[in-house]
């Protein structure tokens, strides 16, 4: 039977909100907005909130779906219509896939991990083939290496507070090691600050998720908000795409 009331707290959905929010702010600093000016740092950080929220749920989503098969085919119709709008909105010139991609070798990885064939010493091929696609990819091989992280944490609070932990700290030193080609460029007080910026997006999903998130979804249109969720991705791109070619920097 399912509860009249909510428990308090922020739902799963509630907290998608806020990661497709910020992952727009950050694609609006990357899209429309000049790099390294204050504004554009400040949104890009906090859009970092996004891909370590979407890792932590899909680990979730690996454990609660009712076909594991449907769920990876949607993220595989999703990624590629996503493909041309990701084009459009970054000017790829070089093969990268978009976060949906990602977002799809890391499910397969964990159906591997937890398949029979890996628990019978085999597997292993495939999971380092999976790898190796996600470096095409956005968040390149971090996001399937966070999910495994969360997976293994599964619902053991202290494991998923240092895990949380580990993953805003490997953000600070991917940021860091970003901010260490730029030599001559940004100086020391600036680059330590841009690091430290780039850790706010990753620790503001730890909290929200071990201090805010009440295990629930909302009660009401689960179904429209799942489609919501998947088609706000290539849609927001494209009209950020038509926004840059109106005000002509693209």
């Amino acid at each position: 039977i399912m509860p009249t009331t909510e428990k308090p707290g922020l739902t799963r959905d509630a907290i998608k909100y806020l990661a497709i929010f910020t992952m727009l702010l950050n694609h609006i600093a990357n899209v429309l907005l000049p790099e390294n000016t204050i504004l554009w740092e400040v949104l890009v950080d906090i859009g970092y909130f996004t891909a370590i929220t979407m890792c932590y749920f899909l680990v979730e989503g690996f454990y609660k779906t009712s076909s594991r098969r449907a769920y990876a085919k949607r993220l595989f119709v999703f990624a590629l219509v996503s493909q041309v709008p990701y084009f459009l909105a970054f000017n790829r010139e070089a093969a990268v896939l978009n976060m949906m991609f990602s977002l799809l070798f890391s499910f397969l990885i964990l159906c591997v991990f937890h398949g029979e064939a890996f628990r019978r010493g085999k597997g292993q091929l495939q999971i380092a083939g999976l790898f190796f696609l996600s470096v095409f990819s956005d968040w390149s091989a971090l996001a399937p290496a966070f999910t495994l992280l969360f997976d293994r944490a599964g619902q053991e609070r202290k494991k998923l507070q240092k895990t949380f932990l580990f993953v805003t700290a490997v953000v600070g030193i991917n940021e860091a090691a970003s901010v260490a080609q730029t030599e001559g460029v940004l100086g020391f007080p600036e680059g330590a600050v841009r690091v430290l910026f780039s850790m706010t997006g990753p620790a503001l999903a730890g909290l929200c998720i071990l201090y805010g998130y009440n295990g629930e979804r909302a009660k009401k249109g689960r179904q429209v908000l799942k489609w919501f969720f998947y088609g706000f991705y290539p849609l927001h791109l494209l009209l950020l795409w038509l926004v840059a070619r109106a005000m002509g920097t693209m």
